[in-house]
């Protein structure tokens, strides 16, 4: 008994799956994008903010060529909108280095609206968006990002103003600086020379004679340079992986219609409110089940069915997904759902289930919802209903009886 409780009784406790905190390694290795054939073919966009408002400006846009060569550090709001920051990508960086081929970026807002696909339909710009809650499809805006922060601690006083006045000279030291990964500064990669500072660090009497210098060996010199970056990029990827699959656990292969356990560490807002003194410790780790749609496994991505009232983009890494372990309903039936079939209304002329309980509330608008769960369906059958459709049920006033609430419908 005790064996058959820990192999399959236990493990197959649709609660305990999504209660318990996993104990192993996240599967999935890490799949570096591939190294960019020339400079600024692949860009990286990011925003820092908001930060304190300085100037005007409470955000900060970082444009990143991924092979090195340039850095733009863009000072803007947290407004503005779709137009604005097309208008902004045309001023700092088309003007500078024209078009990319393709542009990385998360999934903010400005980067999924309609406005922005179109624009990028027109000019023939790929934009690729990461994955749900996984950062590493963007690597280098977020290495840039921490760089930029960090810079800037040297720049602001305890009251966290003039930070925007110091962005150019930022950028600067950035382009100075050699690149750990690439093993060039990309000043060097971007004009073929380091910039001449004041005073001079080194004093270079054949820059004196700028006549003398043969034009087709510092093009030869720089096209050398880019390959050499690139050899060095691809090197430092590889030790990145490396390095971050010994963390990792054996790889994971959903095939497409199995059932998974989804993580809810980067989604923990979803079940807090407002005032409602909440804390994280408190709330399931896992939710689901949900089915998986499509697979990929080469690239450790997986879309999953995800319910109706999910506004999350449904594609996610091999990480923050678990098998899901079902239950044999023969030898334990009462952890089983039997999920019975819907009830005809001839009024509504739709087909109805029976609700179980209310399971929890929130405010949207000027009113409520309700999250409830319906007899004989499993957690990732609950749904999010308006008050004015349970205002008149049992279930309801039971709710609000037992956690000394109003009638909030």
């Amino acid at each position: 008994m005790r064996k058959e409780l820990k192999m399959n009784y236990v493990p197959s406790c649709e609660t305990c799956q999504r209660n318990k905190s996993a104990t192993s390694r996240p599967s999935g290795p890490l799949h570096p994008l591939p190294v960019p054939d020339a400079r600024c073919d692949s860009v990286a966009m990011d925003f820092i903010g908001p930060l304190p408002e300085d100037d005007g400006f409470n955000c900060i846009l970082t444009i990143t060529d991924r092979l090195g060569s340039d850095l733009r550090i863009v000072p803007c709001c947290t407004d503005i909108s779709a137009k604005d920051l097309a208008t902004i990508f045309f001023r700092e960086w088309y003007c500078e280095n024209g078009l990319p081929l393709e542009i990385i970026s998360d999934r903010d807002k400005l980067f999924v609206s309609s406005f922005w696909k179109y624009l990028h339909r027109l000019t023939g710009v790929k934009l690729k968006l990461s994955t749900s809650f996984h950062p590493e499809t963007d690597g280098a805006s977020e290495r840039s990002n921490r760089t930029v922060i960090q810079a800037l601690r040297y720049h602001v006083e305890r009251n966290q103003k003039g930070w925007a006045r110091a962005l150019p000279l930022v950028r600067f030291n950035h382009m100075s600086t050699v690149n750990a990964s690439t093993g060039f500064t990309p000043f060097q990669l971007h004009c073929g020379r380091q910039p001449r500072v004041i005073p001079p660090l080194l004093h270079d009497h054949s820059s004196q004679t700028t006549e003398a210098l043969d034009a087709a060996k510092v093009i030869e010199r720089l096209e050398t340079d880019i390959m050499e970056a690139q050899d060095n990029l691809l090197l430092a990827k590889m030790n990145q992986a490396y390095h971050a699959d010994r963390a990792r656990g054996p790889e994971r292969v959903y095939p497409s219609g199995n059932k998974v356990m989804l993580s809810t560490f980067h989604r923990r807002r979803d079940f807090m409110q407002r005032g409602d003194h909440r804390v994280a410790k408190f709330m399931v780790r896992w939710d689901g089940p949900y089915r998986v749609h499509r697979a990929w496994p080469e690239s450790s991505l997986y879309e999953l069915e995800l319910p109706g009232h999910s506004n999350i983009f449904p594609k996610f890494h091999a990480s923050l997904m678990k098998p899901f372990i079902p239950n044999n309903n023969i030898a334990y039936p009462s952890q089983s759902h039997e999920e019975p079939e819907p009830v005809f209304d001839p009024e509504t002329r739709e087909d109805q289930h029976f609700m179980d309980r209310v399971l929890d509330h929130r405010r949207r608008g000027r009113g409520w919802q309700y999250l409830i769960q319906w007899k004989g369906f499993g957690a990732e059958h609950n749904k999010w209903l308006p008050g004015a459709r349970v205002d008149n049920l049992e279930a309801l006033d039971t709710y609000l009886k037992e956690h000394s609430l109003r009638d909030t419908s």
